[in-house]
């Protein structure tokens, strides 16, 4: 199928690509179904980009690329909510805000995106820990690529 992007133009996605939220993401409710997208020439970097709304979309990374001492444990609600059956079927990835200089871009480390990569079915989690913030410097990291 064609989709409309923010950074792309028109592409083509596969229906077996499309990530789907049962309750949105906070704040955009209404959008449940998106595709995860490559940033060219960048592999630690992606795009998750909603199907139905092109300017709708998400600068994501995995957050263990660009940061120490991160690690969480998963609700039993979250793993039954996405059927999660092995650890080895979950991936995690957290939006970033892009601003003038990587220096000044943040990751929310607070509300990361567990994504069952088996059955395509994702949830923006929010952590009740103090340690993670949802503003986390990239600059206070060292960043991989």
């Amino acid at each position: 199928m064609k989709i409309q992007t923010a950074y792309m133009g028109e592409i083509e996605v596969e229906a077996s690509q499309i990530i789907y939220f049962e309750h949105g993401i906070p704040g955009f409710e209404v959008e449940k179904q998106f595709v995860i997208l490559p940033v060219e020439n960048n592999d630690v970097f992606f795009v998750l980009q909603s199907i139905i709304t092109a300017d709708l979309a998400f600068i994501i990374t995995n957050p263990f690329t660009v940061t120490t001492n991160y690690s969480f444990e998963l609700e039993d609600s979250t793993v039954h909510a996405l059927r999660i059956q092995d650890e080895k079927e979950v991936a995690i990835f957290a939006i970033v805000s892009l601003k003038e200089t990587i220096e000044q871009s943040t990751i929310n480390l607070k509300a990361p995106i567990v994504l069952n990569t088996t059955n395509y079915k994702a949830k923006q989690v929010i952590l009740n820990n103090e340690n993670f913030a949802i503003r986390h410097l990239l600059s206070a990291e060292s960043i991989k690529g």
